[in-house]
């Protein structure tokens, strides 16, 4: 016979104080932001401003805020009310300046070396948050700091913000993640430049955008302006569509083109079609309606 049992009621009755704790603490978490030792971490609106905090040194990624970041994107994906995250750092002269070697090297050593197998958790990306990203680049990037720029929707930057590695030149390490991720992004020739001359020969904002590093450069005082209109036109869209947007494109980088594509409309099916906010006004209208926002 079909119907409900009475052992499926007596199951859904057990697990409902589970699920309700689970939604309770989801709640939670949405109403009250983790506090963090090293990040900035503020919800204005439907924007999420996420800030590298360690203005003393050099915004430098240490083994604390490798933890406080895969935190901080794990807050921004489970956050509903959340669409946008702008991400930056504090003070006016470094965005990111690499890896903070004390702490890295700092403890004693493992007995049996463990293998890295590449696994990085600094970047909305790398946390597998689909949500759209725009960085906020205030002063230079060096090392680890141009994983947030690879994995960023949209970049924008300072004029006085110059690009550059370290690795061979002050960590003593092989670069492997930075420039193979660079590559997808920017030509070769250019990749090799910057890993190869160093600090001695940084990319300029300039040529930044040039290589298409960047897609634009604002003044220092309008920086952080120009992320939240970004981020206020982006919202305009369906948070569902935008995040199936930027999972297949992403995605697609591991990808042969049909693969790719075929990826792609399966996440468009399962995703369906939602209600476009300027749907059935003509094209040329939308313009117009954009500069307006």
């Amino acid at each position: 016979m079909g119907g409900i049992s009475r052992r499926s009621v007596l199951i859904a009755s057990a697990a409902a104080p589970a699920l309700a704790g689970v939604a309770q603490a989801k709640a939670q978490a949405q109403a009250s932001p983790p506090a963090f030792q090293t990040l900035k971490y503020e919800a204005q609106g439907p924007i999420c401003v996420i800030t590298l905090n360690r203005p003393d040194s050099d915004n430098m990624i240490d083994d604390q805020n490798r933890r406080e970041l895969a935190v901080a994107w794990e807050a921004f994906r489970a956050d509903e009310a959340l669409q946008v995250a702008i991400f930056t750092g504090a003070g006016d002269t470094v965005f990111c300046g690499g890896a903070d070697l004390a702490s890295f090297r700092g403890g004693p050593q493992p007995k049996y070396v463990k293998r890295d197998e590449g696994i990085r958790t600094y970047t909305a990306k790398q946390n597998r948050c689909w949500k759209p990203v725009i960085a906020a680049i205030n002063g230079f990037v060096s090392g680890p700091g141009l994983h947030f720029l690879v994995d960023a929707d949209i970049c924008i930057s300072v004029p006085e913000a110059t690009f550059s590695d370290m690795h061979m030149h002050r960590t003593g390490a092989v670069p492997i993640i930075e420039p193979i991720e660079m590559a997808r992004k920017i030509p070769q020739e250019a990749v090799a430049r910057m890993f190869l001359l160093g600090p001695h020969e940084p990319i300029t904002a300039q040529r930044a955008l040039d290589l298409g590093l960047i897609s634009e450069i604002v003044p220092r005082a309008r920086l952080m302006a120009r992320a939240t209109e970004l981020a206020r036109q982006i919202c305009q869209a369906d948070l569902r569509l935008t995040m199936a947007f930027i999972e297949s494109f992403y995605k697609a980088r591991e990808l042969g083109v049909s693969e790719a594509i075929n990826r792609g409309l399966i996440i468009r099916q399962a995703t369906g079609y939602q209600d476009a906010p300027y749907k059935g006004r003509p094209v040329r209208d939308l313009a117009k309606l954009g500069s307006k926002l």
